[in-house]
């Protein structure tokens, strides 16, 4: 029984440790391919740079193979779709290629500004988890949201599994606490 319980646990936590070596690695890929490059448009203070940095950001997913896939597997719908979220991705670009045109001094191009920075800061996001999860989806699946939280609970189980059958089975350890539980109760007493 303690074998088979060690065999439980040592699978459970191997496992863990597979899927965080992997979700190392996974997370240093897209930062260094994709992500890294929004961050720095964000960063930008120009909008010429601003501009630079979101073409790269579209470059790395175009011909990727993401072309008319989804960030799900069962609810597909526009909000979680590549391609229209890439749409949406394009018409940030597209305005930011109208406001390089803008007079600097201008109000309009002030104004410009503050909304692509509120776009920036706020409602991409959403798009950013699109992009990202179908990302997770192609090159690690493991490790692709739901299907990931599904293996966590699953090596969980096998380490908690394990864990009993080391200690003996649940009638063992369940007299064990009867046990511990009189004794407390006759030091209590006596």
């Amino acid at each position: 029984m303690k074998k088979q319980g060690l065999l439980y646990v040592s699978i459970g936590t191997i496992w863990l440790v597979v899927m965080i070596f992997f979700a190392t690695i996974g997370n240093y890929h897209y930062e260094r391919d994709y992500e890294s490059y929004w961050n720095l448009s964000v960063k930008a203070s120009t909008i010429q740079q601003k501009a630079m940095y979101i073409d790269k950001f579209v470059a790395g997913f175009k011909g990727k193979g993401f072309e008319g896939d989804y960030n799900a597997v069962f609810f597909k719908t526009p909000d979680n779709s590549f391609d229209k979220n890439l749409e949406a991705l394009q018409s940030l670009k597209t305005r930011l290629d109208e406001i390089q045109k803008m007079n600097v001094a201008s109000f309009e191009y002030q104004t410009a500004i503050q909304q692509i920075t509120a776009q920036e800061q706020g409602e991409a996001e959403a798009m950013l988890e699109v992009f990202s999860g179908i990302w997770w989806k192609n090159n690690y699946i493991f490790l692709w949201e739901w299907i990931a939280s599904v293996e966590v609970l699953i090596c969980i189980t096998f380490i908690i599994i394990g864990g009993v059958k080391m200690g003996g089975g649940l009638k063992k350890i369940n007299q064990a606490m009867k046990d511990a539980e009189r004794e407390q109760l006759l030091r209590k007493l006596g």
